[in-house]
């Protein structure tokens, strides 16, 4: 089973508080990207119900009960992951939002369990072990780090229950019939091959499905407030896989590449104008409103922009509102100091003899990096110290000292067989739960006519 592409929500959402991670943290905080993080004292203290209503039934589906505390505790994992604000008001707005996924999982389960498909809890243990280890953690380090703020971990185990029971429900019931030819492999090559000479965009999508135009404006306001969400950092993949009603939320919202020419006409006119890791406002589209992110960019015949290989230095130089006058000058002489250097050598000499900490990041794909320093290293120089970054305890002197460019290369025959399976899996999986959820019986207690 392949937990990766089933639980991309978690995947990469976690920050790692040690190293290279633990800047690049201090870095998006900096950078308006997310919020300084708030004491858990403030974070468990429930929002919309009383501690005696949480046990209160909001949402039936099929007879099946989602909670109040169901959905508090839902919305607490969102924040986490998904990098936004951490206040009441998100909390609010949030627990509006995760009701669909809520609703969703409890129809997918229902559908697992007619087929008597159930996943047992050696099977959600070891997943969260293939998580904790993509983010260099151990399973008890990462329920460590849920459990300091204040999230239910019972929450985290339904979420990923239902998406593994849902896709063992479509491939076991569809899986005969997803069958790729040889032919299909080369056609989808040979396309690559003929892309290779155009402009080509890597592309993210959030999208919420207008099936009546009396809802229009509603969905557009949602949309409106997804974006803002956005803006005030919320990640991407996260917010795509709890809200986007398209196939590609089981992706994290990920739709692959497009060569110029091959997008609708009124997303493509937008994304000409992003650059690598920006995303759109809404954009109305015949169905629905769509929020699109440029991932990455591939020029005609070169390897992807992301693909780059950075390795730099960076020094980290306290910097904080408690350091004395001479501090203060000692610290603008050094950097003044640094600015002056042309090789990373040395600059990490002069971090040494200043006593700063230096450390060092080698052949780091662009694609990985936080988005500010996808942005600082995009044009930077090889040996150029580039302007301090600021955070709230340093200034972060960096330094490119090398950069590589990949060959460009096609994928292999097997990777593109498994990705046309999957987008077979996914349209399957799509369709079949749209039929679902056309005949559930949901009753939800939380409206105001409910």
């Amino acid at each position: 089973m392949d937990y990766k592409f089933w639980i991309a929500f978690i995947q990469s959402s976690f920050q790692r508080r040690s190293g290279f991670f633990a800047l690049c943290y201090t870095v998006v905080l900096a950078s308006g990207m997310a919020e300084p993080s708030i004491p858990v004292s403030e974070r468990i203290k429930p929002v919309t119900s009383t501690q005696k209503d949480s046990a209160r039934i909001a949402i039936i589906v099929n007879k099946d009960p989602i909670t109040y505390q169901d959905i508090q505790d839902r919305a607490r994992l969102v924040l986490l992951t998904s990098g936004m604000a951490n206040t009441p008001e998100m909390l609010k707005t949030v627990e509006q939002q995760v009701k669909k996924s809520l609703v969703d999982e409890k129809i997918q389960l229902q559908a697992a369990k007619q087929q008597k498909i159930f996943i047992s809890d050696a099977e959600i243990q070891a997943a969260l072990k293939n998580i904790a280890k993509d983010n260099q953690m151990t399973s008890e380090q990462m329920k460590d780090m849920f459990k300091q703020q204040g999230i239910n971990l019972q929450t985290l185990y339904d979420r990923l229950r239902a998406q593994i029971a849902w896709a063992r429900t479509i491939r076991e019931a569809f899986g005969a019939l997803v069958q790729i030819t040889e032919a299909e492999v080369t056609n989808s090559l040979n396309k690559m091959k003929e892309n290779g000479s155009k402009d080509q965009y890597e592309l993210m999508e959030i999208f919420l499905r207008v099936d009546n135009p009396a809802h229009q404006a509603q969905i557009h306001k949602e949309a409106d407030k997804i974006y803002h969400q956005l803006q005030s950092g919320a990640h991407f993949h996260v917010i795509a896989q709890q809200f986007s009603e398209s196939t590609s939320s089981a992706a994290g919202g990920y739709i692959g590449w497009f060569a110029k020419g091959q997008m609708d006409a009124a997303i493509e006119e937008v994304v000409l104008k992003l650059e690598p890791g920006e995303f759109s406002k809404p954009i109305r589209t015949n169905i629905g409103y769509k929020i699109v992110l440029l991932k990455d960019l591939k020029k005609s015949n070169q390897a992807a922009f992301g693909h780059t290989q950075i390795t730099y230095r960076q020094v980290l130089v306290p910097y904080h509102d408690a350091i004395t006058e001479e501090e203060y000058q000692k610290v603008e002489t050094h950097i003044t100091e640094m600015q002056q250097i042309n090789t990373c050598d040395k600059l990490e000499a002069k971090a040494k003899e200043c006593g700063y900490q230096c450390e060092v990041s080698d052949k780091v794909p662009l694609v990985g990096l936080p988005l500010p320093l996808q942005k600082l290293f995009r044009q930077a120089k090889v040996g150029q110290c580039l302007k301090p970054l600021p955070t709230h305890d340093h200034l972060i002197v960096t330094m490119v000292c090398s950069r590589t460019v990949p060959e460009d290369k096609l994928p292999s025959s097997e990777d593109v067989k498994q990705m046309l399976e999957q987008e077979k899996f996914s349209k399957i999986a799509n369709r079949e739960f749209n039929k679902l959820h056309a005949i559930a019986f949901i009753e939800d207690k939380t409206k105001p006519d409910a």
